[in-house]
């Protein structure tokens, strides 16, 4: 692999890192080997300082992996059907404050640059509601898929990414939940991650089953008193199409 080539890639993939390294940066992070505030393990089992990915580090690790996977390992050119479509569908439930159920839409893109690894994008509309909240959303999350099994018929994966996304009002409203009266703002982050699995239709379909973890806080920008936060937990199913 030429210098030019590998210098390339890095310029290009630390161009996609910026967002969420910046993301990562802002806010007051747990101690190491510590939960977010009224957090169990279960709740969030990534979440735990330093990992934090629930927070843009949802994507910032995981793509430094990718980073380094494409950097030091050959392109294979045996890989057909790189690109794949989905459509997905699925429910989260907050555990804290107010417990936001979050209703999600995202349609999304894959490219598979190894057998075990893709890296995707996906575009979200979101409906949160509860007793003070009721609002809608959309945005936009790049995220990198692992396959640690990718057999043709069934594949098991590990997603990870963080984005933005803009809500018609501010997210959360004051909850009052232990005493906090904070109001969030319309821009929020929205760091994603969970496991999955690809079960195969036909030859171009493959159904979707998966579980995530998803949070949504603005990194506390302007401050902290604008930053409650959002957490819950979920599942989706998708159906997937790949293209020819």
């Amino acid at each position: 692999m030429s210098k030019p080539y590998i210098l390339l890639k890095v310029i290009v993939l630390s161009a996609w890192l910026l967002p969420a390294s910046v993301l990562t940066c802002l806010g007051q992070q747990p101690s190491i080997g510590q939960y977010p505030p009224f957090t169990k393990w279960y709740q969030n089992p990534l979440g735990i300082s330093p990992v934090s990915l629930h927070t843009g580090n949802g994507l910032y690790i995981p793509a430094l992996a990718a980073t380094a996977i494409l950097i030091f390992t050959r392109k294979d050119s045996t890989i057909r059907n790189r690109i794949s479509f989905y459509n997905d569908l699925g429910i989260s439930y907050g555990y804290y404050a107010s417990k936001t159920t979050v209703y999600q839409n995202n349609i999304g893109i894959l490219y598979k640059v190894r057998k075990y690894m893709s890296i995707g994008a996906e575009i979200s509309a979101v409906h949160v509601k509860d007793e003070i909240n009721n609002t809608w959303g959309s945005g936009i999350r790049p995220f990198v898929r692992f396959y640690p099994i990718h057999n043709e018929s069934f594949k098991l994966f590990f997603q990870s990414g963080a984005g933005l996304i803009l809500f018609a009002e501010n997210f959360p409203k004051p909850s009052g939940f232990f005493g906090d009266y904070r109001e969030g703002t319309r821009l929020n982050g929205s760091p994603k991650y969970g496991i999955g699995a690809d079960i195969k239709i036909n030859k171009r379909l493959a159904a979707q089953l998966s579980i995530w973890h998803i949070h949504f806080s603005n990194g506390d920008h302007p401050s902290d008193d604008r930053n409650p936060g959002h957490d819950s937990n979920g599942f989706s199913v998708a159906l997937l199409y790949q293209k020819p």
